[in-house]
């Protein structure tokens, strides 16, 4: 049972810090755009009653997709070094240390055995400097935030409208 979850501590260590810095960054875009709207519709009702507060639901739809989508490109790239390292180790995991010393692998090819998270960090520091650390960030912002729009984009619109049908 202990080899099932061999390496899981790395997946966490990649997806735990993005989960939490897409959700501070998705929060805090969606109040500016409240917040926006708000100063917007003050600004066009002037001396007439208040409108009333944005909620999410109100929110437009390019609103919500530019907040979905910048909010997966920044948590994805911020956190690049830590699934680079991820990655990184699940490769190593699935050769042998034999296979990685004969490989053509730029990466792996040399023999480099990891012994965790930290370790591989280092290494790529060591190799590349801070550019070494955000190798492959841009494939992984091109992954990312069209996947967060999506997702976060149908969520929105789905509970905007089942409480509204509710």
């Amino acid at each position: 049972l202990r080899g099932i979850y061999k390496g899981y501590g790395a997946t966490l260590a990649s997806f735990g810090p993005f989960s939490a810095l897409y959700f501070v960054f998705y929060e805090k875009c969606k109040a500016i755009s409240r917040d926006f709207i708000q100063q917007q519709n003050q600004n066009a009702n002037e001396g007439k009653e208040n409108t009333g507060v944005i909620t999410d639901g109100d929110l437009p739809l390019l609103h919500l997709v530019a907040c979905s989508s910048g909010a997966g490109a920044l948590a994805s790239f911020l956190t690049s070094p830590l699934d680079m390292a991820k990655l990184r180790l699940q490769v190593q995991r699935g050769k042998s240390a034999s296979s990685l010393k004969s490989s053509g692998d730029p990466i792996l090819g040399r023999g480099v055995q990891y012994r965790g998270m930290v370790d591989c960090l280092r290494a790529a520091y060591a190799e590349g400097g801070v550019q070494g650390l955000f190798r492959g960030a841009g494939a992984r912002v091109l992954h990312f935030a069209p996947a967060t729009t999506i997702t976060m984009t149908c969520y929105e619109k789905c509970k905007s409208f089942y409480a509204d049908a509710l």
